[in-house]
């Protein structure tokens, strides 16, 4: 394994170790979500201020804000590894709801996450205006799949309007990828948003994903379309990186607090590690800025789909034990 990899799998495990010790009543998916987010940004883990950062929301918000629950810890420490002042980055987004809900996003679950990606890409001035048009991407998406477009797909129609694509390129991705062998899914829906953001005909790109995806299977590591969002980031990477991503996803599938996490977790949590690589690379003049931007809207993509996964995991989990 590559140096650079395998002190960045030493980092992870630490970090998620701490998170466990730390903060005992969050649930695990939350925890290794926060301990990648710390490694990718190359950032030192400090439970104080993330717990500082928890105290900040809790005071600044209602019983009932869309911030609080199983999206507080998670927020907080996306934007605690980002951020050297994530108190005023919290309140901005926190001050932004009523917008949002002006725009047409429905308070609940995934609206935290659609500010947190807004407040992550966006560098325009008008903000209103932008929410608007990213809602009415998102009713676009959703006219073309209503069974498939949901609250998870707030983030998805920020990150998208952000780099200016429209939903007929999104539709003709679904077209191409599925005629390819993808299955219809909303994995599938997330692939063809990703691939959205290259510059690529789609049918190049298309090729490119059914080989990863191949390659990993005759690895052993078959993915359900959950996590198809990580062959459609590995895709639109400058080199071919599967070498890699089946070593890093072996490794962490034989570890302690990652094997039950399963082959396709882990294979989403690798394609992370070597896309921030990537970004790493692209900031010393490796490759070019338009894929840097690229890959740095796909990770935010990414971020957004295992927030809502595990929104989802920890929701379940809390029904399940209520019953």
């Amino acid at each position: 394994m590559q140096p650079v990899y395998e002190a960045k799998l030493k980092k992870l495990q630490e970090n998620f170790q701490t998170l466990k010790s730390e903060f005992k009543w969050e649930h695990s998916l939350n925890q290794h979500l926060v301990a990648l987010n710390y490694v990718m940004n190359d950032k030192v883990l400090n439970p104080e201020r993330l717990k500082e950062a928890k105290a900040f929301v809790k005071e600044n918000t209602g019983f009932f804000s869309p911030f609080r629950g199983n999206n507080l810890f998670t927020i907080c420490g996306l934007i605690v590894s980002e951020k050297d002042l994530p108190h005023s980055r919290l309140k901005a987004m926190i001050d932004m709801v009523p917008m949002a809900k002006k725009a047409g996003f429905k308070r609940g679950y995934y609206l935290p996450i659609a500010l947190y990606t807004l407040e992550k890409v966006y560098k325009g001035e008008n903000r209103e205006t932008f929410l608007n048009k990213a809602h009415l991407l998102y009713k676009e998406m959703r006219n073309h799949h209503p069974f498939l477009t949901g609250g998870d797909d707030y983030a998805l129609a920020i990150l998208l309007t952000n780099h200016g694509s429209g939903s007929e390129v999104i539709e003709r991705n679904y077209r191409v990828l599925n005629a390819s062998g993808f299955s219809k899914s909303n994995g599938l829906q997330m692939m063809s948003h990703i691939l959205s953001f290259s510059d690529v005909d789609v049918t190049i790109q298309a090729e490119r994903c059914k080989n990863i995806y191949e390659t990993l299977k005759a690895n052993k590591l078959k993915l359900y379309s959950d996590y198809y969002s990580a062959v459609a980031l590995m895709s639109l990477l400058p080199e071919d990186n599967t070498p890699d991503l089946i070593e890093i996803a072996h490794y962490l599938n034989r570890q302690k607090g990652y094997k039950w996490l399963g082959k396709g977790m882990n294979v989403l949590i690798a394609s992370a590690l070597i896309a921030g690589e990537s970004v790493n690379q692209a900031e010393n003049g490796m490759v070019s800025a338009t894929l840097q931007i690229s890959i740095q809207s796909v990770i935010a993509a990414q971020q957004a789909a295992m927030i809502a996964a595990t929104s989802a995991a920890t929701t379940a989990a809390a029904a399940s034990a209520s019953s």
